[in-house]
């Protein structure tokens, strides 16, 4: 039973790293392990700001479970995450509390909770929740073992650009929302929304981690790179994309390596990014292309009907 819950702080992040790391290590050795920058990131909100939650269970000291809604009020959905430490029998109590939590916020929003994809436990409570498979993840991870080099392109420049100047950020907008706009539930975000998503001020960022592509003089492409997992001494590839209109002349790649070139130069030892396996633009080609190799891979579940169960 669940005797108490709090809103998580800062000074919780290496408990709540802990507690991530015993779930998800537990069901796949491969798994990244949760830096307490990330762990941070977590608790407060990775799209619109919100809190995080730590559940005891059973009269506990401390916590065993923790909850993150996620909201994202762009796309009106909730982007789940549950952590239940192994010892805990019931997942289901966990998952209950959080649509309770979520039902009381936004009953009429989706929710799509997401889950590494050899958790079997914690995807069975989510499936006897009334939540189903919609997507699969792969985290890819390179080994820097040679000297990273860049790629050229006709016409192509890349620089760094300050997130903070919001000329330089509104020609990144454009950028990122014609390149994905493709992409699997892709939603338009103004500006300001699209700002608050990029997240400047996380504990992870990094921010002379902006790139911008430029081919013959007009705005091609985007990489944003970040210190997610700095502590595990590999920079991690957040965000690449390339505008339609420039796709197919080796921008992505020169982007990407860019990225690895600019991880070398501050001694890092490799670099990790996401994919969606289900991604029709060629990004894993690419990814494998220039050494990423699948360390492991997560789902995201989802019932955008859960509060009328």
């Amino acid at each position: 039973m669940i005797t108490s819950v709090r809103v998580a702080t800062k000074p919780d992040a290496a408990a709540l790293a802990a507690l991530v790391d015993a779930q998800e290590l537990g069901a796949d050795p491969n798994a990244t392990p949760m830096t307490e920058a990330n762990a941070i990131d977590l608790m407060t909100g990775y799209v619109d700001p919100s809190d995080g939650y730590l559940l005891s269970i059973d009269g506990e000291e401390g916590f065993s479970a923790a909850v993150m809604l996620h909201p994202d009020s762009v796309k009106r959905k909730f982007f789940t995450d549950v952590y239940v430490h192994p010892s805990i029998e019931d997942f289901g109590q966990v998952i209950d509390w959080a649509l309770e939590k979520a039902a009381a916020e936004h009953p009429d929003w989706g929710m799509w909770p997401g889950a590494n994809s050899l958790d079997a436990r914690l995807q069975a409570a989510w499936a006897a929740a009334g939540f189903e498979f919609k997507r699969k993840y792969n985290t890819m991870r390179v080994h820097f073992t040679s000297k990273q080099t860049e790629r050229k392109v006709e016409g192509l420049t890349i620089e760094a650009i300050d997130p903070r100047n919001e000329a330089q950020l509104r020609e990144m907008h454009a950028v990122h929302q014609d390149s994905f706009s493709g992409h699997f539930d892709f939603t338009p975000r103004p500006f300001d929304a699209w700002r608050t998503l990029m997240a400047v001020e996380e504990e992870s960022s990094d921010l002379n981690g902006y790139f911008l592509a430029r081919l013959d003089g007009v705005p091609a492409g985007l990489c944003v790179c970040d210190n997610e997992i700095v502590e595990l001494n590999r920079g991690f590839v957040w965000l690449l994309g390339v505008a339609h209109s420039a796709q197919g002349r080796g921008v992505g790649e020169a982007l990407l390596r860019n990225a690895m070139v600019y991880f070398e130069s501050r001694g890092l030892a490799g670099a990790d990014l996401v994919v969606d396996t289900g991604n029709e633009s060629g990004a894993l080609r690419l990814y494998e292309k220039v050494g990423f190799t699948a360390e492991s891979s997560w789902i995201q579940m989802a019932n955008d009907n859960w509060s009328n169960l």
